[in-house]
């Protein structure tokens, strides 16, 4: 795929392009609400293959708000759809430092979304395209389906302070498994045990009750990570969320991510 270097402002005003769009917020009820990965992405009838292990997401809120990314940094615009015409204006770009093939796969696909592209939804397929480009997309929950909640092995991955997301010490692993007996298996990344974990799918929250935990004594890094795990677990109540294979558990300020594996 040929894709010219844009730096923020470049890339700003070729999103941003001014274009026309009818009075009022909103678009298809087809897509709002969604999200959707790409499966392909063809130029003159050539694929073109994204940057290995990166995927095109597009989602459209219900409330007129397309987000956008490509593999480092997001896009964020009002949009709507209208004669089939995918439009969009008071975009913003997050500035992430990426490296220079994502940093110009962002610039060609956010630039691409900025020029009007042709839309079309079939059931669970969205194809953007324009007089050389095809894009084609499949809805996010038919691509990778959320996994359950109960079952997987749930590995801390990050932890969340405001709206921050910091990465766990190196070499320490911390897991949640979550049982059908409403329990959990805990591995703070030092010391094990279990604990109940009431999880009301109404409200997405869970209720853990004391966790009992062997005695070992941990040494930094694991020790901060115990006590990052605990901090959450001893709360009086967690709020969870699901998205794919990623778990979010989260009280006021602060919180783990995770991340599942289904187990035969």
């Amino acid at each position: 795929m040929t894709i010219s270097r844009m730096g923020s402002a470049a890339l700003l005003a070729a999103v941003i392009c001014g274009c026309s769009i009818l009075p009022g917020m909103g678009g298809s009820p087809e897509v709002a609400g969604r999200e959707f990965v790409s499966t392909s992405v063809t130029v003159d009838g050539i694929s073109q293959p994204l940057v290995d292990g990166t995927q095109l997401r597009i989602g459209f809120t219900a409330d007129g708000m397309l987000m956008a990314s490509a593999g480092c940094n997001t896009f964020a615009a009002m949009y709507r759809i209208d004669g089939g015409v995918l439009a969009i204006n008071e975009g913003a770009v997050t500035e992430i430092g990426c490296p220079s093939d994502l940093a110009d796969q962002d610039a060609w696909v956010f630039a691409f979304l900025g020029a009007q592209p042709l839309i079309s939804v079939d059931g669970d397929e969205l194809v953007l395209e324009d007089d050389n480009t095809v894009i084609t997309l499949l809805d996010r929950e038919v691509a990778d389906p959320d996994l359950p909640i109960v079952g997987p092995v749930w590995v801390v991955t990050g932890l969340i302070v405001g709206d921050a997301i910091s990465s766990i010490p190196d070499g320490v692993v911390a897991t949640l498994v979550f049982t059908e007996d409403g329990l959990v298996m805990v591995n703070t990344g030092c010391n094990s045990g279990s604990g109940a974990a009431e999880i009301r799918t109404g409200t997405e929250t869970i209720l853990f009750g004391e966790v009992a935990l062997t005695r070992m004594a941990c040494q930094p890094p694991a020790s901060s990570m115990e006590a990052a795990v605990l901090r959450v677990l001893n709360a009086d109540v967690v709020r969870y969320a699901i998205e794919a294979s990623t778990l979010d558990l989260s009280i006021a300020g602060y919180g783990l991510q995770l991340s599942g594996a289904a187990v035969d």
